[in-house]
């Protein structure tokens, strides 16, 4: 009967405590099941070792997503590409910095302000994770992707470490086409160049030469030095010395007239700005008057002008009708102008006389 009761009591408790684990696993891990993911891919054209599934992906640090496979574009998109196809899963809660209904909306956004991922390691532990940030675009880092991809595509970055070694091998290649040999040679050859001019060198005439020029240096620093002590250079600088006494003298009794002289010019020049000012201050109220004179005046002779203009424009045929009487009267008064002059008689007779024939008859 004993033995009976203990399995039933370890029955229970494996009954409870597997009851307890699923309910510990429904509450704890029931976000998990029903958490909603988005999915991305990237390609790399390096290598990605170091980097695993459930590899963190993060944005300035944050953690935004996990890595879901990492295989060959090839395989996946059966194409001919050495490229490194990474998909990675997305929180459904991601933002990036943009605004939109969706997360997709959102990433997409991201994408066209230059949204980039890079392969980033953790240290020197070798340990590797996706880093996303906004980078300006750089034509060398971007992939010729000859199909459509399945899922949102993030443009990839070199990451540091392959800039690094690109610089690097840029470096050895150009170390590499020195030419080292050549150079040597032409070392060698310029050595001996001035080894075989260093011979040629008459190094006794040079010698002659440098002491023969001490010499006269010498000579020349004995002459100057003569020449200052001389009785002529020492009242020279005599004379100088009084000439600049002199000179001060002349300007400490001129000090006080120059003075003098600026305080009174300070002065009147005080006294024009003070003129200058009561003279604006009388003369401003009339010519602000003048000014409003000028200004009623020229509209008033903006106003005739427009009536003139006005009553031209309405009386034209009338002007033109008067015009063409006064041509006319014009006309006639320069024909009967013509004919007083011929006919004088014309002021006093109807018409003309008749002609008188003084021709003498046979």
């Amino acid at each position: 009967m004993t033995q009976k009761a203990n399995f039933f009591k370890l029955g229970l408790f494996v009954i409870i405590a597997f009851g307890l684990g699923a309910t510990f696993l429904i509450i704890f891990g029931a976000g998990q099941f029903f958490k909603k993911e988005l999915l991305a891919e990237t390609c790399f054209n390096e290598s990605v070792q170091g980097l695993s599934i459930g590899s963190e992906v993060k944005y300035k640090g944050i953690k935004i997503g996990s890595v879901k496979s990492m295989t060959s574009a090839a395989q996946v998109y059966q194409t001919k590409s050495d490229y490194v196809l990474v998909i990675i899963s997305l929180e459904d809660s991601i933002s990036l910095g943009q605004t939109g209904g969706t997360a997709k909306i959102r990433i997409q956004n991201a994408i066209n302000d230059g949204l980039t991922i890079r392969l980033s390691f953790k240290g020197l532990t070798g340990v590797a994770y996706l880093e996303t940030d906004y980078s300006v675009k750089d034509p060398n880092d971007k992939l010729d992707i000859s199909w459509t991809p399945k899922n949102i595509y993030i443009p990839s970055k070199k990451s540091n470490m392959k800039q690094f070694g690109d610089a690097l091998n840029l470096i050895l290649d150009n170390l590499a086409s020195i030419n080292l040999k050549g150079i040597t040679l032409d070392i060698e050859t310029l050595l001996k160049t001035l080894d075989q001019k260093a011979n040629n060198f008459d190094i006794d005439n040079i010698s002659s030469l440098a002491a023969s020029l001490l010499k006269e240096l010498k000579d020349t620093n004995q002459k100057i030095n003569t020449a200052i002590g001389s009785t002529k250079v020492k009242r020279f600088l005599d004379d100088a010395q009084t000439s600049f006494a002199e000179l001060r003298t002349i300007i400490e009794t001129a000090k006080t007239p120059l003075n003098k002289a600026i305080n009174d010019f300070q002065k009147a020049a005080d006294s024009t700005k003070n003129m200058a000012a009561g003279l604006e201050t009388r003369l401003s109220p009339r010519i602000d008057s003048l000014s409003s004179n000028l200004d009623r005046l020229t509209k008033s002779l903006a106003a005739t002008s427009g009536l003139l203009e006005n009553m031209v424009w309405l009386n034209s045929d009338k002007i033109g009708l008067i015009i063409e009487n006064i041509e006319t009267t014009s006309e006639n008064l320069k024909q009967m102008s013509k004919d007083i002059r011929r006919y004088p008689g014309r002021l006093l007779f109807e018409k003309p006389p008749e002609k008188i024939n003084m021709e003498k008859k046979d």
